[in-house]
Formats: structure tokens, sequence, C-alpha cells
């Protein structure tokens, strides 16, 4: 059964499912490698090189593109798809990774590679990747070709990226930043030979300081954007009432050239409203998901905002009557994408996502449908219950959905961990992912009887799988642990006094995770309540 098969797994949004075996693998990537034409694409095209299998997984890939990952290894790639290599944040929203959420029917390095396979003739795209990189959201931008090739009997796919980030930047400053600086430059340089001609004076001053003001928040945007870019921008959270940045919201848009003709309406407050972030942060967010909405709206409509809670997080709602076309859903955040114009714009909804996320540490996100219009939202962290009142007394947890099992997932790989959790929730597990162990340590003291297994990456940085694997079980003695590994279950020896029940090889597919998880959990003992630690019990170093 390959990972795209068996029920609800043959359905995806845009590109079809199924990888290959890592038997296939195997003889793929070794075909391709001893090809002299595929030696000389890796070593003398310029730009990041792949070559790619017919379910679009990375068999070869070049100097550049590993360096530019940050890695040694080539292997480490093998299997990965493109977007899950650059560690696209939407390759974990489909049902078989890249190339198969709603998102990538717009991706232009997906069509290039459709196309190629279907025409068996080299085709050309632009693609706008929206990264996380060490955690933190990037983007990106590539020029696209795509390539068929045939070797050894198989058919294969050379794809070449060529990053040109830097002139789609240089466009949005030109056609955006320059068009707007303008704009209010010349109604500066007209309101003020009025006033030289004797108009109105007062009305005069007041639309000259609206566009001086306007001039200000411009550039200070752009310096904003530039310096989150860099990772350069300081973040001031403080505790504050979730009332001041609604009161300067309404006075904002008070008089807003974007929402003339039509209104503002903000809902009742819930009784709590203290919360902790970035409040000039947050009001950029704030302003920017505003915008978009006045935008979107007809003259007559009205805009909705409302702050609540949700699971303990505190989370701002926007809403519009509007409803997006599927393509331009499935394009929002791009950093150069917009709805009103072809190119150039957009930068609005990906600062939303850039520092409602990277900097504030939430999650940015809207829906868009006939029943509710738009609405775009911005979730901040949760705080812990005991920091908020519960109004009307204590509230019943909520039972957990049923699952097969929750398991902990260890890796220090940010790409690996996304897309095995995506595996893990599609066969119908609980999944907390760690990126490293001594989170996964710290996770697992405070509930050391919650897990019903561990699979954790054997070779990491600091802190060893191999060592976070016994640290676990002195904790909980016969925690069933799976090791992931890329060198070969014979290359693991299982430590004393750990429990290893399995080794999965990276890369790995939907089916051998399944197989391996269903045998450790099958063999593994009821869990227990761990025994009060020792005082001389070993920490991880």
């Amino acid at each position: 059964m390959d990972a795209g098969d068996g029920p609800g797994y043959n359905a995806t949004f845009f590109a079809p499912p199924g990888r290959a075996t890592l038997e296939q693998l195997a003889d793929q990537m070794r075909r391709s490698l001893d090809d002299p034409c595929v030696k000389v694409v890796l070593e003398a095209v310029t730009g990041f090189v792949m070559i790619l299998n017919q379910d679009r997984q990375i068999l070869a890939a070049n100097r550049e593109l590993l360096e530019a990952l940050g890695r040694e290894d080539p292997r480490w790639l093998v299997g990965l798809r493109p977007g899950e290599a650059f560690n696209c944040i939407h390759f974990a929203e489909g049902t078989d990774g890249c190339g198969t959420s709603r998102h990538c029917s717009a991706c232009g390095a997906v069509l290039a590679i459709l196309a190629a396979q279907v025409t068996d003739t080299p085709a050309n795209g632009e693609c706008r990747l929206s990264l996380y990189r060490d955690g933190k959201l990037e983007a990106a931008d590539f020029r696209v070709r795509a390539t068929p090739l045939e070797i050894g009997g198989s058919r294969l796919t050379a794809l070449v990226l060529h990053d040109i980030s830097a002139l789609r930047r240089r466009e949005v400053l030109e056609q955006i930043f320059l068009h707007d600086f303008l704009n209010a430059l010349g109604g500066i340089a007209g309101w003020s030979e009025l006033m030289r001609k004797g108009a109105d004076e007062q009305s005069a001053a007041r639309e000259i300081a609206a566009l001086a003001e306007s001039l200000k928040e411009e550039v200070d945007s752009q310096r904003t954007l530039l310096a989150a870019e860099r990772g350069e921008l300081a973040v001031n959270s403080r505790e504050f009432d979730a009332r001041e940045p609604l009161a300067k919201l309404q006075a904002i848009f008070s008089r807003h050239p974007c929402a003339r003709g039509k209104t503002l309406s903000i809902a009742p407050l819930p009784e709590e409203t203290r919360i902790v972030s970035d409040q000039g942060l947050l009001l950029r967010v704030l302003v920017n998901m505003m915008k978009n909405a006045f935008e979107a709206s007809a003259p007559g409509a009205a805009v909705r905002l409302w702050f609540e809670w949700q699971d303990e997080a505190p989370r701002f709602v926007v809403e519009n009557p509007g409803v997006m076309p599927d393509e331009v859903q499935a394009r929002m955040f791009e950093r150069s994408f917009s709805t009103r114009s072809a190119t150039g714009r957009g930068i609005g909804t990906y600062s939303v996502k850039l520092f409602g996320e990277r900097y504030l540490g939430g999650t940015v996100g809207f829906t868009s449908g006939a029943e509710n219009g738009t609405r775009f939202f911005v979730t901040l962290p949760p705080r812990k219950p005991s920091e908020r009142p519960a109004p009307g007394g204590t509230q019943a947890a909520t039972p957990p959905e049923a699952s097969l099992g929750t398991v902990l997932l260890v890796d220090d790989d940010e790409a690996l961990l996304r897309l095995g959790k995506l595996f893990l929730t599609r066969l119908g597990y609980r999944v907390t992912a760690c990126r490293g162990a001594l989170e996964a340590l710290r996770v697992f003291t405070a509930s050391p009887g919650s897990f019903d297994a561990v699979i954790t990456d054997w070779t990491m940085p600091e802190v060893s799988g191999e060592t976070l694997a016994q640290s676990l079980s002195a904790i909980r003695p016969g925690v069933p642990v799976l090791v992931c590994t890329g060198m070969g279950e014979s290359a693991i020896v299982s430590p004393d006094g750990v429990n290893v029940r399995g080794v999965v090889s990276k890369p790995f597919t939907l089916q051998t995770l399944a197989e391996a998880l269903e045998r450790a959990i099958a063999r593994a003992p009821a869990r227990a309540l761990p025994p009060e630690k020792p005082a001389d019990q070993p920490e991880v170093p």
C-alpha cells in the first residue's frame, strides 16, 4: 500500500498522492547518480537543482541547494518533496505533504513539475514560497524550470530554482512604497498651494497634517517590515487591556480613506480583557487586517471586529461580507500577491503573517465562505488557566477526541518534524511534536504517563536521541521507543534500560510509520504512573 492508499488518503486538493517505497527510492537514487547526464546537470547548472521521481520526491540535489539548506549529507533530502525540503508553511496541510494542499494549486513549482510530467516537455513558472527557517517565517521568490529526463527506463524530472527574491522586493518598493509616497507628497504640495492662494487655512492644515501622518506611517511600515525580514525587529511585550488597541482601531478607521461609505462594528467584549503582547506590533497586524477587510467590502457594507478567548488564548477576528475566490485563497499571505493588481502588492497580508507568527508567536489565518463571509484572525499565545479567571465558575475540561494513542515525536529538523506529525495525525494519533531532546524531556517530565510511545531521531545536535531515550526510560521505565534514523537499522544498538520497539528508516512513508508504531504500541505493557524520581537520577546534559 502506498502512502496515498487507504480510506481518506486518495483524495487531495491538487497533485496526486503516493510515494515510492524505500526499496524503490534506493534503486531510483542509485540509477540517477550513476547516470552521467544527471552528474552534469548537478555539477554544471546554476541555481538550486533537484532530480525528482514521478512521485515528486527528491532523489539527488546539487551542492548549492544543500548549502542553502544548511546540510552536508545529500541523503537527508532523499524521499522528501521540494516543499518539504524548503519547509514551506503549507506542505503539512495536504493529505500527503507537498503538492496536495489547497495552496499547492497556485504553486509555480508544482505546476511546472506536473506540466513537464504530462507533456514530456520543459515547463517554466514562478514560485512564491512562505517558509519556516530556524522556526522563523520567511518569504522567497523563485524562477522555476522543470525538464523531463529518462534515466535507465525511469521518467524523472530535473527541477531548477533561481532565487529572484531581491528583484521582487525591488518591484514592491517601486510599485507600492514610491507610488503611495508620491501620492501623499502630491497631496501635501496641492494643499500647500491652496493655502498660499487664500483657501480655508484650517481645512488645509488638517489635510496636510493627515497626509504627513500617512507619509510617516508608510515609512515606518516599510522600515518595520525590512527589520522584521532581517530578524532585527525588537519585541516589547507587556500586559495591557484589549480595549486599548480596539479603541485605536476605531479612531484610525473613523477617518481612513478605505473606510469611507462603510461602517465598523465592534462586538461587546468578554469579561476578561487583559492580555500580554507587543501592543505596537499587534496594532500593525490588526490595522492591515482591517484595511484588507474594508478594501474588499462594497459601499454600505459593515466590517465586524471582535475580541474573544479560544482555549485560553486571546484572539482578534475581523470579518467582512465578501467571499474570496479559491484561487485568491490559495495564494493568501504570499509576499507579492494581491487581489488588487497583478504584481507588486500583497504586503499587507504577508506582514500580518510575518508579525503575528514570527514575532508575536501567535497563529494567523482566515476562512472565507458564503455563510460567514471572510474572516481573518490572529490568535496570540495562550495564557495559563491560573492566569485568567473563569467567569461563572470553573469549566469542565473537554475530553480528548478518540484516537489510536498519543505519541511524543522528536526531531531536530523542523521540516521532518512537521511531516511526521502530518502522517501520524492522518493515521489517527494525537501528536506532541518537539524540536530537539531538551524540549522533549521537559514535555515528557511534566506528564510522563500521557504518552503511548516515543518516536525520536537518533542523531541530533547537543543531545542525541540515545541520551534522550535513556533519560525518558529512567523517568518511566518501559516506555516504548521508536528510533527514526537515516543510518539504517544495523547502526542502532539499544542502550541498557531502553525499550526500543523498532527502527523507522528515513525517509519514512505513511505505511512504514503506521506498521512500526502499531507493532510498538501493541507490544507495550499497560501504562502505569511512573515511580517517584530518585535523588540520583541523571539529567540530560
